[in-house]
């Protein structure tokens, strides 16, 4: 952009006759910070500095920010999503979505990136009428170089807040189907838990799924508040650290 006549006045605030309203701050002719037309404000794409406290960074693939010392830490930039209103899925035994019942709600994540990611998920079912167990798996388009998270359902058969519960639980190293229950006849409460980390090779879709051994005979439902949320860590190919770990 042009250079900006700007000036500073007594009570701190920045000037400038730049008809755009774009601002840019440069050190050595490097733009290390621009504030945009509209209020937006964008941290350069550079290379990691030397932490030091109070200093936020932006590296093309992580925000960082370093709090005390040397202490860099990722500002985690969620990619989030919640039920406001519950829905049943299908009666089937193939893949589904936890969170609509077309089974391709995905989120996009990025080549050659470590995300971590967790997710609570409220399922409930009044009458079964056969018995079946529920696995847990990722579908889409993206490709895995690993994955590993754990699984915790704590289930019974009496609607929440009262439950008559049982704990189970998986750690699964693989996005295909792990089961997660014991077969079950009853009617089921299930709050499950989830979190984990997953490196990408190649960018694409990323879909959190359920699927059953057989037909309950009529879908179950996932209610309202569940939620599922994936933000990235660091570079894949290698141990991800930030901080001082030494």
């Amino acid at each position: 952009m042009a250079s900006i006549n700007a000036s500073v006045s007594s009570t701190g605030l920045i000037s400038s006759g730049d008809a755009t309203g774009n601002i840019d701050l440069q050190s050595n002719g490097t733009t290390g910070l621009s504030i945009r037309s509209g209020g937006k404000v964008v941290l350069a794409n550079t290379a990691l500095s030397t932490a030091s406290a109070g200093t936020l960074e932006y590296d093309g693939g992580e925000l960082y920010f370093t709090p005390l010392g040397t202490q860099r830490g990722v500002v985690p930039g969620m990619q989030y999503y919640r039920l406001e209103n519950a829905f049943t899925g299908a009666n089937q035994t193939a893949a589904q979505s936890w969170f609509n019942g077309t089974g391709n709600l995905a989120v996009t994540l990025s080549s050659n990136t470590v995300y971590n990611f967790e997710a609570l998920i409220y399922q409930f079912k009044a009458t079964t009428s056969t018995s079946h167990i529920l696995s847990s798996l990722f579908g889409g388009t993206a490709t895995l170089n690993n994955i590993t998270y754990q699984v915790m359902n704590t289930a019974g058969t009496t609607a929440p807040p009262v439950f008559d519960s049982q704990i189970s639980g998986a750690l699964s190293t693989v996005a295909s189907a792990t089961p997660i229950s014991t077969a079950t006849t009853t009617a089921i409460y299930r709050m499950i838990r989830m979190f984990g980390t997953v490196s990408v090779n190649a960018g694409g879709t990323f879909i959190p799924q359920y699927s059953m051994s057989a037909q309950p005979g009529a879908g179950v439902t996932t209610g309202i508040g569940s939620y599922f949320a994936i933000w990235p860590v660091g570079a894949a190919g290698s141990n991800t650290s930030v901080g001082t770990w030494a």
